[in-house]
C-alpha cells in the first residue's frame, strides 16, 4: 500500500490525466460491449473494430514521450477527437441493434435483415458526414415478412380499447391496420457549440465545433413512461 500512495503522490498531473483518459475509454467500451444485441454479426464486427481503434489511438498515452503530448493542437488530441466520433457511431448503431434484438427475439432473421439494411445505408456516411449529420436517417428499404414471422410483427400492435378509440389527440399515428404499437422509443438530442480544448487556453486557431451535450431517451406505452437523460459536462 505504501508504494501505491508514493506513486500517487509523485504522479505528475499530465500523467494522471493520460491514465484517466485511457481508463475512461476502456470502461466506456466495456460498458457498450455488455449490451445484448443477439447474433448480429455486423454489430459484433464493429465492436471488435472499436477495441482495435481504441488500442491504436491510446497507445501514445501509454509510452514514454514528452510531457507536452496533450497540448492543444497535438496529434494525440486529434486522435482522441476521432476516437470520440467512433464511439458516437458505435453507440448509435448499438442502440438500433439492441432495439431490434429485443423486438424480434422470435424472428432473428428479420432482425438481422433490417439491421443489415441499416448498416448498408449508414456505413458509407460514417466517414463522410459531419458531426450532427451522422444519425441514421429514415430509409425506404422494405423487407418481406415470412408467414411464421407475421404474428410476431402483428403482436407489436394492439387494438385500441373503447377508451382509446376516440382519444385521437393522444395518438402519434396509426401504423398498422389502425392499431397503435404497444411500445414507442424516442431519442431527443441537443447539440451545442464549444471552442477547442476545454482544458487549454483558447486561441484564434481553434475553430468552433458542435458536440452532443444532451440526449434524452423516452420509452412509453399506454400505461407507462420511462425517461432517461444523459448530459455531457465540460467542467
Amino acid at each position: 500500500m505504501g508504494w501505491i500512495l508514493h506513486y500517487l503522490e509523485t504522479l505528475r498531473p499530465h500523467q494522471l490525466l493520460e491514465q484517466m483518459i485511457c481508463t475512461a475509454f476502456r470502461a466506456s467500451a466495456d460498458t457498450l460491449n455488455q449490451t445484448s444485441y443477439g447474433g448480429l454479426k455486423q454489430m459484433e464486427t464493429k465492436m471488435d473494430q472499436l477495441y482495435i481503434t481504441l488500442a491504436s489511438a491510446l497507445r501514445p498515452l501509454q509510452v514514454s514521450i514528452p510531457a507536452n503530448r496533450l497540448s492543444a493542437g497535438s496529434e494525440t488530441i486529434e486522435d482522441i477527437r476521432r476516437l470520440c466520433g467512433v464511439f458516437e457511431h458505435i453507440e448509435k448503431l448499438l442502440t438500433i441493434a439492441a432495439s431490434l434484438h429485443r423486438k424480434f427475439l422470435q424472428a432473428p432473421r428479420l432482425s438481422e435483415a433490417i439491421f443489415s439494411d441499416c448498416c448498408s445505408f449508414y456505413f458509407p456516411r460514417m466517414a463522410t458526414s459531419s458531426s450532427g449529420d451522422n444519425a441514421p436517417k429514415e430509409f425506404d428499404k422494405k423487407q418481406q415478412v415470412r408467414m411464421h414471422e407475421r404474428p410476431i410483427v402483428s403482436n407489436m400492435f394492439t387494438p385500441p380499447t373503447a377508451n382509446q378509440s376516440w382519444r385521437k389527440v393522444l395518438s402519434l399515428g396509426n401504423l398498422l391496420n389502425g392499431h397503435e404499437p404497444i411500445l414507442r422509443e424516442i431519442i431527443f438530442s441537443k447539440r451545442d457549440r464549444v471552442s477547442g480544448n476545454h482544458y487549454a487556453a483558447h486561441t484564434s486557431q481553434i475553430t468552433q465545433e458542435e458536440v452532443e451535450t444532451y440526449r434524452m431517451y423516452s420509452c412509453g406505452t399506454s400505461n407507462d413512461l420511462r425517461v432517461a437523460l444523459s448530459v455531457v459536462s465540460c467542467d
